[in-house]
């Protein structure tokens, strides 16, 4: 009757739990650098226009000051990016962890078929 609870042993159920961790933590990860990404945008224009700049549009703002933008543009890629990263990671350990008990329980299951 609570075949599917036998099934696991203790460390396939916390092998699990890890990767059921990791999974949601990755997401959660890459919505944070996300929003870092644009809370960088939001200083710089802050900043920008502490100094005595006038941002009218975005457009604009690139067009005369295509440098500055240029560096921003690049601050902000290079944040999200490492979140990309961070974000493949953990899905990435997630799937490993998924796979090592899959695949201990389906040797398990040949092992003690042959018997």
């Amino acid at each position: 009757m609570n075949e599917p609870e036998e099934f696991f042993s203790p460390n396939h159920k916390r092998l699990l739990s890890i990767a059921t961790s990791a999974k949601y933590l990755a997401w959660v990860v890459l919505v944070i650098f996300f929003c870092w990404a644009v809370t960088i945008y939001l200083q710089r224009q802050v900043v920008f226009m502490s100094v005595g700049g006038s941002v009218p549009r975005l457009v604009d703002f690139f067009k005369e000051y295509p440098a500055y933008a240029f560096s921003l543009i690049v601050e902000m890629i290079g944040v999200f990016l490492k979140g990309v990263v961070y974000f493949l990671v953990l899905k990435g350990l997630s799937l490993g962890l998924n796979m090592i008990v899959e695949t201990d329980i389906n040797y398990r299951e040949q092992k003690g078929g042959a018997k």
